[in-house]
């Protein structure tokens, strides 16, 4: 069977055996590479993307489902341009239109796979522009073409906060502490927010909640930084390396013990306790009536890590039959799969790339509870509980709690994944 060739039981997955496509698929994990909205959540600012029409098109379609208008401008330039150098000036001239336009604190300057390929130095345009204009300009390039090379488009980006960072760095204080790795920010009220605010942390930075580049600034003040989502990590390391700041790796979990650990991992490295209690867990737990035996599959555009949510659906009574990755687990990632290996050997990790995926749809049509929108795609009896980034954002026992909530409202009223996916815009 060719579905054979696109799947690895769990307990044999490692490193090395990842199932291989030589020819992949437009998987439905591919939507988009976020370098866009990703940079657009500093305050304040604009996106100026550069290149030809056929490179721009990409981006076009995710800044319009994400409703950056007014926000995100493309500036077409014709490729002979681009390898003569004669862009620069039509660059310039582009971002002073869109400065005296929209006023920007911040101006994110994307070149695509033609600058990357030809190697285009923007640092003249960008310093000119900046004493210009006075405001902060970040360079980076979107270019699919960069996949597996250094530095990706978010290491460009990166660099760009950072330099930004140090030369606003101002004195360490205690009382400040960055979150890393939201697109939504947790509430003011939510679970972990409140907890650090006990612990004395006055000032809490999510980035999505600047309000504008001042307080960009200060997260540079920030005595340490909790990373919830490994979005964020690459972040915390520069930071780490070039400001001194600490951080800690904690990442949204869904199952108890690995929320409890997440707990522990910021107890210690505040060295202060925090005192959670584990409130309502039996209230919790009685809720998982709707995934007791139920045939379940896990995407990779989930909230949090697939893997993880896998060991705690299948620890609270579910059976995971498929979980859809995009790549070979990260090595942090080692621990889920020994213990899910353990619990439920018979479980499947699926390449959600692979060509003949499309070609076995009917295979999946036993599932009954499919978690995030590219799983809903292959899993078409399924009731679609999409858990996507775009949604929401909680941690600790709140994230399960949204869970089993999600599950039962889901059950309740089924709502279909191309509702999802073309309606409420959560694409992967």
């Amino acid at each position: 069977m060719l579905i054979e060739q696109t799947r690895v039981k769990i307990s044999e997955l490692n490193e090395k055996n990842f199932p291989f496509a030589p020819l992949e698929s437009m998987g439905p994990n591919l939507a988009g590479w976020g370098v866009v909205e990703t940079t657009l959540l500093l305050p304040n600012s604009i996106c100026l993307m550069v290149g030809p029409l056929a490179c721009l098109r990409h981006s076009s379609f995710m800044s319009h489902a994400r409703n950056f208008y007014g926000r995100f401008y493309m500036l077409n330039i014709d490729e002979i341009d681009i390898i003569m150098g004669k862009h620069f000036s039509k660059v310039e001239e582009a971002i002073l239109k869109i400065s005296k336009k929209e006023k920007p604190e911040i101006l994110i300057l994307a070149g695509t796979c033609c600058d990357y390929l030809l190697e285009s130095d923007y640092t003249d345009v960008v310093e000119n522009m900046k004493k210009k204009l006075n405001i902060e300009i970040i360079y980076t390039v979107m270019a699919p073409l960069t996949i597996g090379l250094k530095p990706s488009p978010f290491e460009l980006a990166y660099q760009s906060l950072i330099d930004i960072l140090k030369d606003k760095k101002t004195e360490i204080n205690k009382n400040s502490v960055n979150i890393l790795g939201t697109f939504i920010p947790l509430k003011e009220d939510s679970e972990l927010l409140v907890f650090l605010k006990k612990l004395g942390y006055e000032n809490i930075y999510q980035i999505p909640t600047l309000k504008n580049v001042h307080d960009l600034y200060k997260l540079s003040s920030a005595s340490l930084n909790i990373v919830i989502h490994p979005l964020g990590l690459l972040l915390a390391k520069k930071m780490y390396n070039e400001l001194d700041i600490p951080y800690i790796f904690a990442p949204v979990s869904y199952d108890i013990l690995e929320i409890k650990k997440q707990y522990s991992k910021i107890e210690e490295i505040t060295n202060k306790k925090i005192n959670i209690k584990e409130k309502n867990n039996e209230n919790l737990i009685s809720k998982n009536k709707f995934i007791k035996n139920k045939n379940i599959a896990v995407g990779s555009s989930v909230y949090g890590n697939p893997l993880e949510l896998a060991l705690a659906l299948t620890k609270l009574g579910g059976n995971v039959k498929a979980v859809f990755l995009r790549n070979s687990p990260k090595l942090h990632e080692k621990e889920y799969i020994n213990e899910l290996s353990k619990i439920s050997p018979e479980t499947y990790i699926y390449n959600v790339s692979h060509p003949y995926l499309n070609e076995n749809i009917n295979f999946f049509n036993d599932i009954e509870l499919a978690f995030g929108v590219d799983a809903g795609i292959f899993c078409q009896n399924a009731v679609n509980i999409p858990l996507s980034r775009y949604q929401h954002s909680f941690y600790g026992y709140e994230n399960l709690k949204n869970l089993l909530d999600s599950i039962q409202e889901n059950i309740k009223n089924p709502i279909s994944n191309y509702d999802w996916i073309y309606k409420y815009n959560y694409l992967i």
